[in-house]
C-alpha cells in the first residue's frame, strides 16, 4: 500500500473529558487550557489580562457591579475587602460603605441603587443615588416590616407585579418575601410566601421570560401572576433540578443557565408554559450542556459564579474543584460551537461584563480586564507572567482502528504572525514512544530531523513538517506555550504514514 496523508483541519468541538479515547471525536481535545476556538476550526491561545487599578487595593475584591443610570452615565462600584467602593475609569476607588463583611443584597430600581448588609453587627438596609448613601426610610405603614427583608440577599425586580422579590434570609431560609407595588421600602408583615415545602433553602432568584423564578438545590418554580396576594399560584417548573450556586444564573441565546447539582444546565422559555408544547426534533427544553463533554469537571465544582459575554457569545464559568478555595479555573461555553475550553492562571473571586463589552475579573488586589495583549498580569509580583498554553489532541487511529501503521512525517499549518513572535513545544506520542521539539519558530522554516530553509517574504498561513520514526496504532500530539507576549494560532495537523497489517495481542485459552 503506497504511503497516505491523513489531515486532522477542524478542532471545533472542543473539550471532551468524560468519552473513552476511542470514542473522543477527532474533532474534540483532551486537553485545552487557555485556548479559544473559532467557527474556522482553529486553536487560539487565548488573549491575556491587564489591571483595571495601576496599585493593589491590598484586599480581595470580591463583587463587581454595574449600574447605568438613566442618563446614560455607568456607575462602576466593587465589593474591595468589607468596603463597598464606587470605582473610576482609571481603577482608584471611592469607598461608599464599610461593612462587617463583604456580603450584600442588590437591586436597582428607579434610578437609585438599593443593598443590603450588616454593619457594627446590625443589618441594615440602604440606598445610593449616586452622590450619596442614606438608610432606606421605610413606609410609614403601620404593617411595614423591613427587618427580614434587611438580612436578605438575592433581590429581583418583576416587571409583571411591579414588586421586588427578596430571599436568602439567614433566619427562614426557604422563605420568599415581596414588597409592595413599585414601593421597596413596604414590605407587609403578611408579604411572605413558601413556594414550596421540603425543597430546601432558596439558591437565588431570577425573572426568565415574564416570570418570576426561585431555583431550590433539586428544582425550581415559577410564578406568572400580578398579585402574589390573589394570585400566588406556584407552579414547579419541569426542569428536574436547580442550582446549587445562585451567581451562575444568567441569560444565554434563548434560554436561561445556572450550575446545577452535577451539570450545566439550559432552559427554553417553552418549559414555562402551562399548556402542551410542540417542539421540532432539534429543540428541547432542558439541555445539561456539560453531558459527554465536562460532567466529571462540573460535578467536582464547589465554589462558582458566571456571566455570559454577548460579544463572544460565550458563557464563563469560574469554579474551584477544592472546598473553601476560591474559584481558579474558568471553564468557557461557546454558544455558537456549542464547545468547551478552559481558562487558568487567575483567581477569579466575580465576573463582570460591563455594557462597553470588557469582561472584568475580581481577583487578589486587583480588578483584571480579560482578553487584552498575549499575557497576564501577575497580581502578587505586580509584573506580567506567561499564559500557560497547553492542548493535546485525541489518540488519532488514521482511519485504520486497527492496524499497525509505519509515520514518516507529521505536519503542522499554523498561523505566521507578522508583528509579534510566534513559537510552540510539540510532542508526538505513537503509542508508548514520544518525539519532542521544544521552541518550534512559527516562521516560514522547521527542523525536526533535516533542515529546511527559510522563505523569504510573509505569508499568514505556513506549513511545517517534522520527520517521524514511529510504529503503532495511535498517535496522538500535545502544544503547549508559556512564551510572554506570544500569539498562537494552529489550523492543523496531518500525517504521512502507511498502514501495515491489521494486529493485536494474542489471546490464549
Amino acid at each position: 500500500m503506497p504511503k497516505l496523508i491523513k489531515p486532522y483541519m477542524d478542532f471545533r468541538g472542543g473539550l471532551n473529558v468524560d468519552a473513552a479515547p476511542d470514542l473522543v471525536a477527532d474533532n474534540e481535545l483532551v486537553v485545552a487550557d487557555n485556548v479559544d476556538l473559532d467557527e474556522r476550526g482553529a486553536i487560539n491561545k487565548r488573549k491575556g489580562t491587564v489591571p483595571l487599578n495601576a496599585t493593589s487595593y491590598a484586599a480581595q475584591v470580591e463583587r463587581l457591579f454595574e449600574w447605568t443610570k438613566n442618563d446614560g452615565s455607568v456607575i462602576l462600584m466593587a465589593l474591595v475587602g468589607n468596603d463597598l467602593c464606587r470605582i473610576a475609569e482609571d481603577g482608584t476607588k471611592t469607598v461608599l460603605k464599610t461593612l462587617d463583611a463583604p456580603d450584600i443584597g442588590w437591586f436597582v430600581f428607579q434610578d437609585k441603587f438599593w443593598f443590603t448588609g450588616k454593619e457594627a453587627g446590625v443589618d441594615k438596609f440602604w440606598i445610593y443615588d449616586g452622590t450619596t448613601v442614606a438608610e432606606v426610610t421605610p413606609n410609614s405603614a403601620t404593617d411595614n416590616n423591613l427587618t427580614p427583608i434587611k438580612r436578605c440577599r438575592f433581590f429581583v425586580w418583576h416587571p409583571n407585579s411591579m414588586r421586588v422579590f427578596a430571599a436568602g434570609d439567614p433566619q427562614d431560609r426557604a422563605a420568599l418575601y415581596y414588597s409592595e407595588p413599585n414601593d421597596p421600602t413596604y414590605f407587609k408583615s403578611t408579604n411572605k410566601l413558601y413556594p414550596t415545602t421540603g425543597d430546601g433553602p432558596v439558591y437565588g432568584l431570577a425573572i426568565f421570560s415574564d416570570a418570576m423564578l426561585a431555583f431550590y438545590r433539586r428544582s425550581v418554580w415559577g410564578w406568572k401572576g400580578a398579585n402574589p396576594a390573589v394570585d400566588a399560584t406556584w407552579r414547579k417548573v419541569p426542569v428536574g433540578k436547580g442550582t446549587v450556586q445562585g451567581q451562575t444564573i444568567r441569560e444565554t441565546p434563548g434560554s436561561l443557565t445556572f450550575l446545577s447539582p452535577g451539570g450545566l444546565t439550559a432552559i427554553t422559555p417553552a418549559v414555562l408554559a402551562e399548556e402542551t408544547v410542540v417542539l421540532l426534533p432539534t429543540e428541547n427544553l432542558v439541555v445539561d450542556l456539560s453531558e459527554n463533554k465536562v460532567g466529571s469537571i462540573v460535578r467536582n465544582i464547589q465554589q462558582a459564579c458566571a456571566v455570559y459575554d454577548d460579544r463572544s457569545k460565550r458563557y464563563l464559568l469560574a469554579y474551584s474543584d477544592v472546598q473553601a478555595a476560591r474559584p481558579d479555573k474558568v471553564l468557557v461555553f461557546d454558544w455558537e460551537l456549542k464547545a468547551f475550553t478552559r481558562y487558568t492562571g487567575f483567581v477569579v473571586n466575580d465576573l463582570l461584563v460591563r455594557s462597553n463589552g470588557d469582561v472584568l475579573v475580581a481577583t487578589n488586589g486587583y480588578i483584571l480586564r480579560l482578553g487584552q495583549g498575549y499575557k497576564d498580569f501577575d497580581v502578587t509580583t505586580g509584573g506580567y507572567k506567561a499564559i500557560a498554553f497547553q492542548v493535546k489532541t485525541k489518540q488519532f487511529s488514521l482511519d485504520y482502528p486497527l492496524h499497525i501503521k509505519k509515520l514518516y512525517r507529521f505536519l503542522l499549518a499554523a498561523r505566521q504572525y507578522q508583528a509579534e513572535t510566534s513559537s510552540v513545544r510539540i510532542d508526538v506520542t505513537c503509542d508508548y514512544k514520544t518525539q519532542s521539539l521544544n521552541s518550534v519558530s512559527l516562521d516560514a522554516s522547521f527542523v525536526w530531523g533535516e533542515e529546511w530553509g527559510k522563505t523569504w517574504g510573509y505569508t499568514d498561513l505556513i506549513t511545517k513538517e517534522g520527520r517521524l520514526r514511529f510504529k503503532g496504532a495511535r498517535v496522538q500530539v500535545s502544544f503547549s506555550n508559556e512564551g510572554l507576549d506570544e500569539p498562537l494560532t494552529i489550523y492543523a495537523v496531518g500525517f504521512e504514514f502507511k498502514p501495515r497489517r491489521a494486529k493485536g495481542e494474542k489471546m490464549s485459552g
